[in-house]
């Protein structure tokens, strides 16, 4: 051990050690268990009693859940606090390690601080003729070591008051004898090191960092590499990627979500108990296939006809074969009348979201289009408890996809607009919940879908475009004359009202070519009062993303999804995709709170989205088609034909040398230096007394100036009628 260095011996401070670092930990750990979360309640976006009872429902679902999760919380919490108390009460009964107190010379003596020489002098001979080794009667279990160490300390106590150098070693070193040497002390008790237990206390040194740090580490890191980027398991991750196909339909996409092993941890536990439990079991998830075949055959649920027999998905386990008739039996709202079974309905419910999200990046990686879209719809059907294709209808409270079906056909709701037809006819057999719920109902609106880039009036090859929108929520109840107008959307951003609306991709086309065979002769003043118009609103061209104010838009609640586990929030995928190629151009980003309507039930104010990407590297015109895609309603998907033209970068214009030389400083004809450079052939500024005798033939230049930039771009038409002064502004 180096000199000024020792182990307590006590082991006091490693007591102080171990209360500080458990009271750093402690309390922190302690506020978060403790405090509540201070979320904001969600209200629902309808106001049907499912509804309005669903966080109750919720609730109950996960109270056994939370209490799991407390007990496994609270223990650790309370037995680092038992260990701290545990600490704080060592700590109280320890000796007081030597240094810890002050030097008092009046405490030594047991007299006051304001004594004086005189009381102190008395004081201290009284002490002496009592602590005097020759004449003190030792005490029991006293030695004459302890009675000589008492009479030398209060000698030491009555100098430091009375011997002025005493004094001056007291006042300056906090010690009657001088400096000392300063002696550190390691918070270790010296037993753990140089005591009989050295070996165990080296063994248990071993065994946590040579095991236990390596262990934790390992566990760790291997539970990280079991799970991909989506949050599901690799084993997973491989099924879903050798057995998703391009032509993959509805119901083998079911039977591959049901092929996923995270439900292994879910429903392979129901393979315990005794061999008639098995078979119990067993019995009713086949009566329960049943039931779901004869369903599906009533509403007309079939393998799609174009996809190859061996690209259907085949379930081999029973795991699998359990988790399909569950998905089944809440997709066709089957009661299955057995609390087991609806326990495992909800827990694979809740596993689902994750595992969809899998799925859909799977397809976008090969970059297939119809695919996507139907993994994305696969998110609304469950969270409605409804087959991808049956009527929205069914959406509504009392609604059976039968009922649905026949309400669509008699009251011709169909289209994009299908609820507003409905809701706007007369209703029969219909409940007076399911049309209040209808009324209330939130549509997705989409205005001025454009392609900017920034700091550009045109897209070029390779340049990062974005796809500007607005959107909305309006009611099916909102007046016609309240929403936006039928518009076809031409490239770049140029609209033109129609009568009726782009229904196709070769609509837009044929509209962009009416457009386009219009602007090839543009008339002069055609031209000149768009640059006025840029002049006077330069904000308009290449600098829309530094004027658009942001417009504060309040959460959305949660959606009316009463067979889902959990609170549903609506949100939209929003993509572009190549309709004839069946390829996805654009990835799906997704969008949430978008703006409600008012509480007058009148639309709001539309809230600007952008989707971000990089343009084709050839100039051309493409027809793309955007996507809004919901993930919790079914109908609510909206698709839109869109051009983008892609155009070459103009050539730069060559810099004529009369604008070369307007930007440098030229002589005044009546200077001296304005007779040298006329004498050397050189170009001197008119004289202001004898007037501009080249106006004309400036004026002539500019003319043809003007004449020859009109195809370079609204930048050089810009400058050449500033400068003319004279021209025809009106």
């Amino acid at each position: 051990m180096a000199p000024g260095i020792s182990y307590d011996e006590s082991g006091s401070l490693a007591s102080y050690f171990g209360v500080t670092f458990l009271a750093i930990i402690l309390i922190p750990w302690t506020l978060a268990s403790t405090r509540s979360k201070g979320k904001k309640s969600v209200q629902p976006l309808c106001p049907c009693k499912e509804c309005q009872s669903t966080p109750a429902r919720i609730h109950s679902i996960k109270s056994t859940k939370r209490k799991r999760k407390f007990i496994q919380k609270s223990l650790p919490l309370l037995l680092a606090w038992g260990l701290f108390g545990y600490l704080c009460y060592s700590l109280s009964v320890a000796p007081r390690l030597e240094g810890e107190t002050v030097y008092n010379p009046f405490e030594i003596l047991g007299l006051s601080d304001s004594s004086n020489d005189k009381q102190i002098k008395k004081h201290y001979k009284k002490l002496s003729l009592q602590f005097h080794p020759d004449k003190i009667k030792l005490a029991e279990n006293q030695t004459q070591e302890d009675a000589d160490a008492k009479f030398v300390e209060l000698t030491k106590a009555y100098k430091s008051l009375t011997d002025e150098v005493t004094r001056d070693n007291l006042a300056k070193y906090g010690n009657p004898d001088g400096p000392q040497q300063r002696e550190d002390k390691i918070a270790i008790p010296q037993w753990v090191v140089e005591g009989k237990n050295s070996i165990w206390v080296l063994g248990a040194y071993g065994l946590v960092l040579g095991g236990g740090i390596p262990w934790v580490v390992g566990r760790w890191w291997f539970a990280q590499r079991k799970l991909t980027r989506d949050g599901i398991l690799n084993p997973t991750a491989e099924i879903f990627f050798h057995q998703l196909r391009e032509d993959t339909d509805f119901i083998s996409l079911i039977s591959l979500l049901a092929s996923a092993l995270e439900f292994s941890a879910i429903l392979g536990a129901k393979k315990r108990g005794s061999k008639k439990e098995r078979k119990e079991r067993q019995a009713k998830i086949d009566d329960l296939e049943t039931v779901v075949e004869a369903k599906k055959a009533e509403i007309g649920i079939e393998e799609h006809p174009l996809m190859r027999k061996e690209n259907r998905v085949q379930v081999t386990t029973a795991v699998a074969k359990r988790a399909r008739a569950l998905l089944w039996a809440h997709l066709l709202r089957i009661g299955l009348n057995d609390h087991e079974l609806e326990s495992d309905k909800l827990a694979v419910l809740r596993v689902t979201p994750p595992l969809l999200n899998a799925l859909a990046n799977i397809s976008l990686a090969h970059n297939w289009l119809t695919t996507s879209l139907l993994c994305i719809k696969l998110q609304p059907a469950l969270v409605q408890a409804l087959p991808a294709d049956v009527s929205p209808l069914a959406q509504l409270p009392g609604v059976s996809p039968e009922k649905g079906t026949e309400l669509q056909i008699v009251n011709k709701a169909e289209g994009a607009r299908w609820l507003e037809k409905w809701v706007r006819t007369e209703k029969k057999d219909v409940s007076a919940e399911a049309v209040e719920v209808a009324k209330y109902w939130p549509r997705l609106e989409v205005l001025d879908a454009e392609f900017k880039v920034a700091g550009e009036s045109l897209v070029t090859p390779s340049s990062i475009v974005e796809l500007t929108y607005k959107c909305r929520y309006v009611y099916p109840t909102t007046p016609v004359s309240l929403l936006s107008k039928s518009k076809s959307a031409l490239p770049n951003g140029d609209i033109k009202d129609e009568i009726g609306t782009a229904d196709s991709v070769a609509d837009v086309e044929e509209s962009v070519t009416k457009v386009e065979e219009e602007q090839e002769k543009p008339d002069i003043t055609d031209v000149k009062e768009k640059i006025v118009e840029m002049v006077e609103k330069p904000a308009k061209v290449g600098t829309e993303g530094k004027s658009v104010k942001k417009t504060e838009v309040p959460p959305n609640g949660f959606a009316h999804a009463p067979y889902w586990p959990q609170l549903r929030k609506p949100h939209f995928y929003v993509l572009l995709g190549d309709s004839k190629l069946d390829k996805v151009i654009v990835p799906p980003v997704k969008i949430t709170d978008i703006p409600l309507p008012r509480s007058d039930g009148l639309p709001g104010e539309a809230k600007e989205f952008t989707l971000q990407f990089q343009a084709p590297p050839q100039a051309n015109l493409y027809s793309f088609v955007a996507h809004w895609r919901s993930d919790t309603f079914l109908g609510s998907d909206i698709q839109v034909p869109i051009m983008l033209k892609v155009e070459d970068m103009p050539a730069e214009e060559e810099i004529n040398e009369e604008d070369e030389d307007d930007d440098i400083s030229e002589p005044d004809e009546d200077t001296l230096a304005g007779q040298m450079a006329m004498m050397r052939g050189g170009k001197v500024k008119p004289s202001a007394v004898h007037g501009n005798n080249d106006e004309d033939d400036e004026s002539g230049t500019e003319e043809e100036y003007e004449s020859s930039s009109d195809e370079e771009g609204p930048k050089k038409r810009v400058r050449a009628y500033n400068e003319d002064s004279d021209t025809d502004s009106d």
